[in-house]
């Protein structure tokens, strides 16, 4: 994941996005682009260990970071002044690899997550998840959405403090 205010010049080959220069010279405009590090691995091979490098706006992964721990809460005059959203934590578990039917979310594509959120507020995905996260995505701006997708994708491997902190909702000591 990289924070830039620019990004590679990309083509589509197939299903992906690939770099067509080595330097950052397009504005990013509040998009996530994503490129295969090898174009040959990803596209020719479909190597799934081939690598992706996320290019999302700056600050991202820090207002990503309120919005999945925190819902997007704050405090104000020592009063507590609710988000956009609830925090992704409380049903995808502190280490954000799910718990039961609740997916596991961390270290996914950003633009894969950026896709289900969006597909999710507009209604076009439907089923019972889907219906329980419609009003966690709400009020979420595509900004709010960018970087809460950013984060989240960011998070492979999950830090051991929000591992532990997982075991006891999975049952383990």
């Amino acid at each position: 994941m990289i924070e830039s205010d620019l990004v590679p010049k990309t083509r589509i080959v197939g299903n992906l996005f690939i770099a067509t220069e080595a330097e950052r010279t397009e504005p990013i405009a509040g998009r996530i682009i994503e490129v295969a590090e090898d174009e040959s691995r990803s596209e020719t091979l479909r190597d799934q260990r081939a690598g992706f490098i996320a290019y999302v706006p700056p600050g991202s992964l820090a207002r990503g970071r309120a919005l999945v721990t925190l819902g997007g809460a704050t405090i104000v005059d020592d009063e507590i002044v609710p988000g956009n959203t609830t925090a992704c934590a409380a049903c995808h578990a502190p280490d954000l690899l799910g718990v039961g039917d609740v997916p596991p979310i961390a270290g996914r594509s950003p633009s894969y997550l950026a896709r289900q959120l969006f597909d999710i507020q507009s209604g076009m995905r439907r089923g019972p998840a889907a219906e329980l996260m419609k009003p966690v995505v709400a009020r979420l701006t595509a900004d709010d959405i960018t970087a809460i997708s950013a984060y989240v994708g960011s998070k492979f491997p999950p830090d051991p403090a929000d591992v532990e902190a997982a075991r006891p909702l999975r049952g383990v000591r």
